[in-house]
């Protein structure tokens, strides 16, 4: 028969496996993740050049209602329907090629039952 997992054995042997194989290796990697995450944080953050109590200049404005302009050009579109369909289209099912082998047929047994 074949050992269960819950053998005392396999138990044991598992646990041996954690702590001297495995556990070492966490161990590491989460050590340097916490370093590598330390020196994130140690590093200053970057300042941001915006101030929001300023005007914005005559240029910004130009280019502002530019983009606005091309992204509202919606006229020449098509009006979103509002009633859904009430026909669904139906989904056609693909289908597998058909063999072009073709086995001849056998001329009098085949008409015989």
């Amino acid at each position: 028969m074949a050992k269960s997992s819950r053998a005392s054995t396999i138990k044991k042997n598992n646990q041996r496996l954690k702590k001297n194989v495995f556990g070492p290796v966490e161990a590491a990697r989460a050590e340097r993740l916490s370093a590598k995450l330390l020196a994130l944080a140690a590093q200053p953050k970057p300042q941001r050049d915006v101030e929001m109590n300023e005007a914005p200049t005559d240029e910004s404005k130009d280019t502002a209602t530019e983009k606005m302009d091309t992204a509202m050009d919606v006229d020449g579109a098509k009006p979103a329907s509002k009633k859904p369909n009430s026909k669904r289209k139906r989904v056609e099912k693909r289908r597998g090629k058909k063999s072009s082998i073709v086995f001849p047929t056998r001329g009098p047994k085949r008409n015989k039952k």
